[in-house]
């Protein structure tokens, strides 16, 4: 598998140099993130939010990669003031090396929530609410 990309996509992600993102993604890449429904597509929407956010942590940190077949699993740690998730990046890679897709899972429930209300203004989406069933 040719991981050529992953490697320095991340390093990027590390130190928040957003500008350093886009040469390690397909044209056509697609995120799937955990704040909406819709995905983002193509470099340039990818590149513009993952921006965003970088801009808008604290902290952003690789703890693991896996890889396999044409992906890699990315284990990582998001912190916006004093909440903190943990979550997976499912990538997959094209014969080059270049990131094609990106699906992020984060946990817990309540953390992601929290972490999409303070970046909900600035990614242009309405926050979230988690709200629980009284019984």
């Amino acid at each position: 598998m040719n991981t050529a990309h992953v490697n320095p996509y991340l390093a990027a992600m590390d130190a928040r140099q957003a500008d350093g993102l886009a040469e390690h993604l397909s044209d056509e890449v697609v995120l799937l993130s955990p704040f909406v429904a819709e995905p983002f597509v193509g470099k340039d929407a990818v590149v513009n939010v993952l921006r965003l956010l970088l801009t808008n942590v604290d902290e952003f940190a690789t703890t693991a990669v896996i890889s396999g077949d044409q992906r890699a699993a990315v284990i990582l740690r998001i912190r916006v003031g004093d909440v903190e998730v943990t979550g997976v990046d499912d990538m997959s890679i094209n014969e080059e090396g270049l990131i094609t897709r990106m699906s992020v899972q984060w946990r817990p429930l309540a953390n992601i929530v929290a972490i999409q209300q303070k970046l909900a203004p600035v990614i242009g989406v309405a926050p979230l609410q988690l709200v629980p069933v009284s019984e």
